[in-house]
């Protein structure tokens, strides 16, 4: 499943309230309306704009997943929580901070449990943690919007001669994946009146080339790319890890599997294991599928927006405030996810199904 797709009757008015941005949101209608951050304008310098459009849209998507995550696990506390006797009032969280309604709920809950084991009873939960597959087709869509906004000319200043790449428009110097008009270093499948390569050349070409040329164009590259690099050479450091970041908050998740028994057979016990075994799921769904697995594309974003403000530069006010908007923003979901993964650790670990 994915968080895109949980039920809107998980909602917590106080995670969904106009706050979910932090005091920066209305400075940035781009973080805070319905459309997608990705696809708007931040400042006429094209590169920049790119840059923060990535960032935004990966901070948009991590303030609703740090919101779905709380509410998955507030209600599932909730619902076991009731289960077993407990009051809603003592559910309740005193204040609208990141995490608190998972905090006073899970707490409230941890508690009861707790009485039920300092009876003797042995409860444990086999669980199967959930599979998550990240969106490539978002980073993809998000590196495009990174990759326009660079020059091509700055790849070829930027990427090291071995590993350049290309369709050379001029003489190819270097390996050809295509025939090779001119000097042939190795061996050439085909050879003119002068001796001339004008085949396959199984090594350098010096020459023509109708196919990619690796190492040196003297000429014009077209399309030039940097082999051997684990993200594109035109989607730069920062707009890499929001695009990655992202994918990751939009990945699509198996749902996690739990089998509940104990040690005793009383009414109480019944009860604790029925409720575990309908809601400790979802509560298991959220702490590891949107919370732990997440742990690192959180920093990734929180130091993103950290750092942008030095690397736009002059990109004007309105770049300005969506990074403010975005770092803000980002760095109240981190701690809303964080209060929330360990309020509800510290019910799934009573029992025995927290997975590393």
């Amino acid at each position: 499943m994915s968080f895109w797709l949980i039920s809107s009757s998980l909602l917590v008015s106080s995670c969904a309230g106009a706050g979910k941005y932090g005091v920066f949101g209305a400075a940035c209608p781009q973080l805070t309306g319905p459309g997608d951050p990705l696809g708007m304008s931040y400042s006429a310098n094209a590169r920049a704009s790119a840059k923060v459009a990535a960032f935004v849209a990966a901070s948009k998507d991590l303030v609703e997943l740090s919101i779905q995550m709380e509410n998955m696990i507030t209600e599932s506390c909730r619902r076991m929580g009731r289960d077993l006797g407990i009051p809603d009032p003592e559910m309740q969280p005193r204040s609208d901070e990141p995490g608190a309604a998972a905090q006073v709920a899970c707490a409230a809950l941890s508690a009861r449990i707790d009485a039920i084991l300092r009876e003797g009873v042995q409860v444990r939960a086999q669980a199967t943690p959930p599979q998550c597959q990240a969106d490539l087709q978002a980073k993809a869509q998000c590196q495009g919007r990174c990759d326009v906004a660079v020059d091509p000319g700055e790849i070829v200043a930027q990427c090291e001669p071995a590993r350049l790449s290309g369709f050379c428009q001029g003489r190819c110097v270097g390996q050809c994946e295509g025939r090779c008009n001119g000097e042939c270093q190795g061996q050439c499948s085909a050879t003119d009146a002068q001796g001339r390569c004008v085949g396959a050349c199984n090594g350098t070409c010096n020459g023509g080339c109708d196919a990619t040329c690796h190492a040196r164009c003297e000429g014009h590259w077209q399309a030039p790319r940097c082999e051997g690099y684990v993200r594109p050479p035109s989607a730069d450091a920062e707009c890499n890890a929001s695009c990655s970041a992202r994918a990751s908050f939009r990945a699509q998740c198996s749902s996690a599997q739990v089998q509940v028994s104990a040690s005793q057979n009383t009414e109480m016990v019944g009860r604790l294991i029925a409720t575990l075994n309908a809601n400790l799921p979802l509560l298991l769904q959220a702490e590891l599928a949107l919370g732990r697995r997440l742990a690192g594309e959180v920093r990734t974003v929180v130091q993103v927006g950290a750092a942008l403000p030095r690397v736009i530069g002059e990109a004007g006010a309105q770049a300005a405030a969506c990074v403010a908007a975005g770092a803000a923003a980002s760095a109240q979901a981190s701690a809303r996810i964080d209060v929330s993964v360990r309020a509800s650790a510290s019910v799934s670990g009573r029992v025995g199904a927290t997975a590393g």
